[in-house]
């Protein structure tokens, strides 16, 4: 499975806007600044992650983008499926897919629907806030020491 630029955008612009202050409305100027993702780009993927329901948007002076819900019950599996739209390793793993007429026969679909169901559930455990939590033990962790 290999997740696109649009998922790992979208992973990384919703740290940003999780390190700000509950509530605190935030421009896809200011994120692109911090993330340098591309303004345009970041439009794209704020609209899917929106419509998924992670995102709140208010126009006007002081308008700007904030978390719909508390860091600590959005998941990376939540903002990888708003942005990429499914973790099905392979179509025919979904029943809903259309196109593959062996789906009843496939003798390694099994394998494909457990891979599915593992990353579901691996993505489906880490909250925006654990990994803030961790980034800022990794960071302090990884600190220069210079003294001599």
């Amino acid at each position: 499975m290999r997740i696109s630029t649009r998922g790992v955008y979208a992973l990384e612009a919703m740290l940003a806007l999780g390190s700000q202050p509950a509530g605190e409305r935030v421009s896809i100027r200011q994120i692109s600044e911090q993330t340098g993702l591309s303004d345009s780009y970041l439009e794209q993927i704020f609209a899917l992650l929106k419509r998924g329901g992670l995102l709140v948007s208010l126009r006007g002076n002081h308008g700007g983008y904030y978390l719909a819900r508390p860091a600590s019950t959005i998941t990376v599996g939540d903002i990888v499926r708003a942005a990429e739209g499914s973790l099905t390793p392979v179509n025919c793993a979904d029943p809903s897919a259309h196109g593959c007429e062996r789906y009843r026969d496939c003798l390694s679909r099994p394998v494909w629907s457990l891979m599915e169901q593992e990353i579901a559930k691996f993505v489906g455990e880490i909250t925006l806030e654990d990994l803030h939590r961790k980034f800022a033990a990794w960071e302090q962790d990884t600190q220069m020491d210079f003294f001599i």
